[in-house]
């Protein structure tokens, strides 16, 4: 099963949407799952997380990640996922009010 992890985002609460976000890869039973990290930056700019799923380590606050490849085509690559697990925090996470987008 293919999973996407997406963290990080435009919020205020980046930084520990990052650190919640390894925290799940990291944890994620990688024999079972196919993971694909998508990290968001502060701009909204979505990448992949191109670290080694079985190096990658719960990140500090502040921790800067630095093997990232932009997403060309960021609908594609999340179409190709047999489940997106979102870990944003904050507005635009999971303090977004969908009742007014309906």
């Amino acid at each position: 099963m293919k999973i996407a992890v997406i963290f990080g985002g435009t919020s205020t609460e980046h930084d520990v949407s990052i650190v919640s976000g390894t925290s799940v890869i990291k944890n994620l039973n990688k024999e079972k799952y196919q993971i694909t990290p998508i990290y968001i930056d502060e701009n909204g700019e979505w990448y992949e997380y191109t670290k080694d799923v079985e190096r990658i380590e719960i990140a500090e606050i502040g921790e800067k990640l630095t093997e990232l490849k932009k997403l060309d085509n960021v609908m594609e690559t999340l179409k190709e996922q047999d489940v997106i697990f979102p870990v944003l925090h904050g507005l635009n996470g999971e303090d977004r009010n969908y009742s007014r987008v309906i």
